[in-house]
């Protein structure tokens, strides 16, 4: 897609109207090759509570990095990121960006601050975000995934992943539509987007559908820029 046709979408895109509606490839997730510091990284993973394996998919070769707040049940089943609704409403932004669902599943690392899942928030039908044992225990593999793929773009998706990169004060408000660096991503454009779940009410504010327009130009700028690098 071409830059000015995208940003012509953008402009007039309704994120919560946004979903991938074609084939949903939902492959076996990808690993590093055997013997990299990568692979050992993920091998070495602790098992969830459930006895399932952490979610994440990428072999350290991908230009860019997702990183998201957490499984959730449907991804824990299957063992890949962003694999059910939430996966489908995130990949229809990203094809707005010229990201197809093709190059998501094999040129994207894909991750989360939490790699099982958090169950769901008492008495409620929404899961719950991950919590702080959670947040502490998974950081400093969060911290090595992202120094082992050295990605040249960044996108951060929900509250969580920006709190992870820029503090317990950041807020959507102040990072998503603006061009972003990172100390631990060292010459990584960042984007921050905020979460793509039907259950997320902060896109329903018009000012902030502006902020969302925002960093979906500069996503389909940097996805560009990639694209004709390599």
């Amino acid at each position: 897609m071409r830059i000015d046709g995208a940003a012509a979408e953008i402009a007039t895109a309704l994120p919560k109207r946004l979903r991938h509606a074609g084939t949903w490839p939902l492959d076996p997730p990808r690993r590093a090759r055997r013997g990299s510091d990568l692979r050992a990284l993920q091998d070495g993973m602790d098992g969830c509570p459930d006895g399932r394996r952490p979610v994440l998919s990428g072999d350290g070769t991908e230009p860019a990095m997702l990183i998201g707040q957490a499984p959730g049940w449907r991804e824990i089943e299957t063992g890949l990121p962003f694999a059910h609704d939430a996966g489908r409403r995130l990949v229809g932004w990203l094809e707005l960006a010229g990201i197809g669902v093709e190059d998501f599943r094999t040129r994207w690392y894909v991750t989360s601050v939490g790699k099982c899942y958090p169950g769901r928030r008492p008495g409620a039908s929404v899961d719950s975000p991950p919590s702080r044992r959670d947040v502490q225990r998974w950081s400093p593999v969060l911290a090595s995934e992202v120094a082992l793929v050295a990605p040249q773009l960044l996108v951060l998706v929900g509250g969580l992943a920006h709190r992870f990169a820029f503090g317990e004060a950041a807020r959507l408000d102040d990072l998503v539509g603006r061009p972003l660096a990172w100390d631990r991503a060292p010459g990584a454009s960042v984007i921050c987007l905020p979460h793509p779940s039907g259950a997320s009410t902060w896109l329903n504010d018009p000012r902030r559908v502006a902020l969302w327009r925002a960093a979906m130009r500069g996503l389909a700028s940097g996805w560009s820029d990639l694209r004709e690098g390599t």
